[in-house]
């Protein structure tokens, strides 16, 4: 039996049966992970956090590549990063650890391929559109061109501060090895737009947590669907 995603692509639905399969095989705490709404929850508050950090860094560093002015300047966008990644990660690496399946130390022939045969139904059931896959294909290639077009319009590693008077002043490798060096406005808009245009790396683990949380919501969803329609079919 198959039934076609929304380009008309025929896929089987038997990947959700072989997901099923897969989930009745694994251990309770991997099953709850899995099947949680409450943890459904956090993957797609966790999804869209990490969207719209992906979404502001990329808007931040592209701004710059047309002027010296920033939206949000390095030191709130690295503070935005830090509050949307640390616990965001945190999230993300526990429920791969509950729900990807683990390489045996020294698999024989019929282990590898069961692991490989259990990695192939997760990717099914996170991923199964095409138009998905190819969606975040296109998201990956634009956080990839805003990282390098970054670098070459010129990207740098430092900090910035205001002291008052207003008094600029940068920290960064290049001038007098990280101490605190006093800039003009002009200099210190420079520096600015440079620390940003290196802050596009944020689109990367921005898509990263999406992708790896959006799967796991898919996971969640793919089991409730099949656990669904076997109800059904016992009616």
């Amino acid at each position: 039996m198959s039934t076609s995603d929304d380009l008309g692509v025929s896929y089987s639905v038997a990947s959700g049966e072989e997901f099923a399969a897969y989930l009745h095989s694994r251990m309770r705490p991997t099953q709850w992970r899995i099947r949680s709404r409450a943890c459904a929850v956090g993957d797609a508050v966790v999804a869209t956090a990490g969207a719209a950090l992906l979404a502001l860094a990329a808007v931040d560093s592209l701004a710059s590549w047309f002027s010296d002015r920033v939206l949000l300047d390095h030191n709130d966008l690295s503070h935005v990063a830090g509050a949307v990644l640390v616990p965001g990660w945190s999230w993300l690496i526990v429920s791969l650890l509950l729900t990807m399946p683990r390489r045996p130390p020294r698999p024989d022939m019929a282990q590898k391929a069961a692991y490989r045969a259990a990695q192939r139904t997760l990717r099914r059931a996170m991923f199964p559109s095409l138009r998905m896959r190819v969606g975040l294909g296109c998201i990956g290639i634009l956080c990839a061109g805003v990282v390098i077009g970054g670098f070459a319009l010129g990207a740098g590693k430092g900090n910035t501060r205001v002291q008052p008077g207003p008094r600029y002043e940068v920290s960064t490798v290049t001038l007098n090895q990280n101490a605190w060096t006093p800039v003009s406005p002009g200099q210190y808009a420079l520096w600015q737009a440079r620390f940003v245009r290196e802050d596009g790396f944020f689109t990367l683990f921005g898509l990263i947590l999406t992708v790896g949380s959006y799967g796991l919501l898919q996971l969640h969803r793919t089991a409730v669907s099949s656990h669904r329609a076997r109800h059904e079919e016992t009616l």
